[in-house]
Order: structure tokens, then C-alpha cells, then sequence
């Protein structure tokens, strides 16, 4: 009988030493993770060792063997370096007469700073513009953000926080407009996400464990559980167990996500039919109001707004220079 290999949404690429090179099948499995999946490449290891269903020192072995034949090599990241250059007063006055992006950029950012820019400071963001191939609208959103973000917590801007961010975010491949869109539409997800774990666990505003993070992204990312069937299992687990078991919730929500139940009801239904049979799981639920995420004063569409309206004074600013110019003024 002859088969063909049916891919289905898909294929995985993967280099062609790898055939000859991968010496027990956990290398292939994880080249083809990482292949298949970019962003497990910055996953912590204990989320990859879940992934393959290994310990993290059979990982360890997997990844040194990848990494002796060079099917792995370690990504190294770009940082601020201390030795940027500070423009001279000459040197400045002539780049933002020949530059129209920087020229209108830096008042904006001085805005957004609270305070005139320094000479150091402005030439942070030059390096990051010619340097880092930052677009001026690019470099504007970030500073709007970031901005926005810290006056919500009472802190003002300064020029060295969006350099150390704009790095990160470089390293991280976000280096346009529509990146850097799509980065913080992901990131007020999360947050938003966050904030509401941290009041159904009652954990205050400390930081989650390496544990809770893995249990977390696996339920709202990988099977995109309701939250609100996350809150039913919690319940589950502390009447079950008398404590908000992760464990004990995880085996819950494994249940539902393979069953296909995306709803309370369903999830009640699913309970009764197998009490019916043999009891598991105790059904009470506690009803809660809808609930609105007062956990961050970020509103992302506002803000979007906000940076449009900043990138239109940039546009009409360039326009009106057009203008006089033309007019020999």
C-alpha cells in the first residue's frame, strides 16, 4: 500500500542535517517544536520540557547535543551600548534639518517626556532610528505607551526606559508600526488577563511563579478556555480539595478543552451525566456579577487614538514645512 503524507494546515521546515544529525527522537521533536512554533525559541525550559513530556536534565541533554552539532545556535541579543555616540550641537542642528522624521520626532517625545531632552538623550533616539531602523511613527507609539503606562502608575518618562524597551522589543522582532500594534494590543491581553488570576487566587501584586505562568498560558493560550470556566474550576477544585489546586483545576479544564465544553452549562451537563455513573466532581458554583477589569487604567483604544491624532501632527507639521517653503518663507 502506498501513503502519502497528509499536512493538513501545514508543514515544518527543518534543516536537512537534521535527518542525519538528530540522534534519538527527542532532538527531532524539539527541532521541530521550535521549528514549527518561533516563539517557544524565548520559552522558558521547564515550558519546554512539558512540551516534549521530559525532565529538564534530559532537556539539557537534548539541547547541548543540538547545539554540538549546530542544528542550535544560541540567538545573541543586541543591548544599549554605553558607547553611543552624543551628537555635537553642529552635528545635531544639521541631522534634524536633513531629516523631517527626527525634526518633528523630537519635540513630540519632549512632550511625552515632560521636560526638554538632553543632548545624550536625543542621541539615544537617533541610534535607535539609524541604527536599529526604527521608523519615526515606530519610535513615536512606543513613547506614547510607555508614557501612558507609567502615568498610570505616577512616574514620568524618561528616554533610557524606552531605550532599554526598544531593544527588548528589537530582539524580540518587533520593529515596525504594525508590530509594535500588535505588541501592545497582546500585552494589554495579558495584563488584563493577569489582573484577573491575580484577584481569583488572591495573590496581590507579586509576581507569578514559573508554575503558575506555565499553568496560566496553558489554559488562555493553548486551549483558549472562557475565563469564566476557569473561575467554575477553580470553585471545583476548592470544594473538591478545600484549596485552589492548579493541578486539580488543570485536570479539570484537560477534561473540558478535550471534550469540547466551552460554556458553564455545558461543563454542569458534562458533571451530571458522570455523577450519574460514578461521582467525580462536585458541581456547586458559586455566581459571580460580570466583573470589569479595573486592574490597569489603560485603555487601548484610547490610546491608539491618541497616537494617531500625534502621527497626523507629524504629517501636517511636514506639510505645513512644505507649504512655506514653497511660499519662500
Amino acid at each position: 500500500m502506498k501513503y502519502t503524507v497528509n499536512y493538513k494546515d501545514g508543514a515544518v521546515c527543518l534543516p536537512a542535517d537534521a535527518f542525519l544529525s538528530c540522534r534519538t527522537l527527542q532532538e527531532a521533536r524539539l527541532l521541530m517544536l521550535l521549528s514549527y512554533d518561533r516563539s517557544m525559541g524565548d520559552a522558558e525550559e521547564a515550558v519546554l520540557a512539558e512540551q516534549l513530556g521530559c525532565t529538564l536534565e534530559e532537556l539539557e541533554e537534548v539541547i547541548a547535543s543540538l547545539r554540538r552539532s549546530e542544528l542550535l545556535i544560541p540567538e545573541k541579543k543586541v543591548i544599549p551600548t554605553a558607547a553611543t555616540k552624543n551628537l555635537t550641537g553642529e552635528e545635531m542642528a544639521t541631522l534634524l534639518e536633513s531629516d523631517d522624521d527626527l525634526k518633528h520626532l523630537i519635540p513630540l517625545c519632549e512632550d511625552l517626556c515632560g521636560k526638554h531632552l538632553t543632548p545624550t538623550e536625543i542621541s539615544q533616539i537617533v541610534a535607535l532610528k539609524k541604527e536599529r531602523g526604527f521608523s519615526g511613527d515606530t519610535l513615536l507609539l512606543m513613547f506614547s505607551y510607555y508614557a501612558e503606562k507609567l502615568a498610570a502608575v505616577g512616574r514620568k518618562l524618561r528616554v533610557s526606559y524606552v531605550e532599554k524597551a526598544a531593544y527588548s522589543l528589537y530582539n524580540q522582532n518587533v520593529r515596525t508600526h504594525e508590530a509594535m500594534e500588535a505588541y501592545i494590543r497582546e500585552e494589554e491581553e495579558r495584563n488584563s488577563l493577569a489582573f484577573r488570576f491575580r484577584k481569583l487566587f488572591g495573590m496581590g501584586d507579586r509576581k507569578f511563579t514559573a508554575k503558575e505562568t506555565r499553568f496560566f498560558e496553558k489554559w488562555t493560550r493553548e486551549w483558549q478556555m472562557p475565563f469564566v470556566l476557569i473561575e467554575y474550576a477553580f470553585d471545583i477544585a476548592v470544594d473538591a480539595t478545600g484549596k485552589p489546586s492548579l493541578e486539580y483545576m488543570s485536570k479539570i479544564l484537560s477534561d473540558w478543552h478535550t471534550g469540547g465544553i466551552t460554556t458553564v452549562e455545558q461543563a454542569e451537563k458534562a458533571g451530571e451525566s458522570f455523577r450519574q455513573g460514578k461521582t467525580a466532581y462536585q458541581t456547586k458554583f458559586k455566581e459571580r456579577p460580570a466583573e470589569t477589569d479595573t486592574g490597569s487604567s489603560f485603555n487601548t483604544e484610547d490610546f491608539f487614538e491618541k497616537a494617531l491624532r500625534r502621527s497626523y501632527a507629524m504629517m501636517h507639521a511636514d506639510v505645513g514645512d512644505d507649504n512655506r517653503e514653497g511660499d519662500g518663507t
